[in-house]
């Protein structure tokens, strides 16, 4: 069945190709003309050529790995070009599983040859992209030092000077092999102000649970006021409006890339004297904290 999204998807990685590929040619072209006042007529278009053979085939890399990407390994391009006189051959290796080696060999009419080869990447299908709304899976509280028994059971989700927020998702629903393109966090203000306050988001560093307070982030382990990361991985501003959608897709993408532990996120104000609430996890539905992750799953 013919899918809208898809056809738009292919239709801009082939311009997107396209486009590479001319754009190779013209910077070719542009290196020629620079070079053109200090150097004799031969060796200019000697250059020239060698530098367009060099470009196309970096251009013919980049055809081979998005022809994988799009078709999941299912389509090899062979030889073809957009150039006149020249041409392009592409050869692609599987190797390790949902890994492929690219290389390709570029002549141009004037003869001048150069061969690319790539390192192994892994491959994944990006002609079907899947999302996952995490929300229900939501485990968030807020901690106090003033509070000593957990605040995970209440609709809202308190930041201020002296109190930071926990959220985690259990991010099973995603394949431990998949390639993370979007991950949103949505928040919700309960309640509303005209003074704008800013919210910085950051990563957890050790495993808590429901029971977690300021001292505690779980039975027997100690911490105070949460363990985290110091850099800043979102930040964002809160003022009179509702709905805050919050990218992080760096901070999901790194649990399969990289992965670091996944204990979450903790949100704090990192100026003193302010205040804001969010919904939390007993909210309605419409209101609770939502993590929407949008992936693709690796070639076989």
């Amino acid at each position: 069945m013919w899918n809208p999204v898809r056809a738009r998807r292919r239709e801009s990685g082939v311009l997107a190709l396209t486009v590479a590929l001319l754009l190779a040619v013209m910077a070719a072209a542009a290196f020629g003309m620079h070079r053109a006042a200090g150097m004799d007529v031969q060796a200019v278009n000697a250059e020239y050529d060698r530098r367009s053979a060099a470009y196309l085939a970096e251009a013919g890399v980049a055809a081979g790995k998005w022809y994988n990407q799009i078709k999941c390994g299912n389509a090899v391009p062979s030889a073809f070009s957009l150039v006149p006189g020249a041409t392009l051959n592409i050869n692609v290796t599987k190797g390790a599983p949902h890994q492929i080696a690219v290389s390709a060999t570029a002549t141009t009419a004037a003869g001048s040859t150069s061969t690319l080869t790539r390192d192994p990447i892994n491959i994944y299908n990006l002609g079907n992209t899947e999302q996952k709304a995490l929300g229900g899976a939501v485990l968030d509280t807020y901690i106090d030092p003033s509070l000593t028994a957990p605040k995970n059971t209440d609709t809202s989700l308190v930041l201020s000077g002296q109190s930071n927020a926990l959220l985690s998702w259990d991010t099973k629903d995603i394949p431990k092999d998949a390639t993370v393109l979007s991950a949103v966090l949505t928040l919700v203000q309960n309640g509303s102000s005209g003074e704008t306050r800013t919210v910085n988001l950051h990563r957890v560093t050790t495993q808590w649970d429901a029971s977690a307070t300021w001292t505690r982030a779980r039975f027997l382990v100690g911490w105070n006021g949460g363990d985290y990361d110091p850099q800043v991985l979102a930040s964002f501003n809160v003022g009179s409006g509702a709905n805050y959608a919050i990218d992080l897709t760096a901070l999901v993408a790194a649990w399969y890339g990289n992965p670091p532990a996944n204990y979450g996120m903790l949100l704090r104000l990192p100026n003193p004297g302010q205040s804001v609430t969010f919904y939390s996890r007993e909210a309605p539905t419409a209101q609770e904290p939502a993590l929407n992750v949008t992936f693709s799953k690796s070639c076989p």
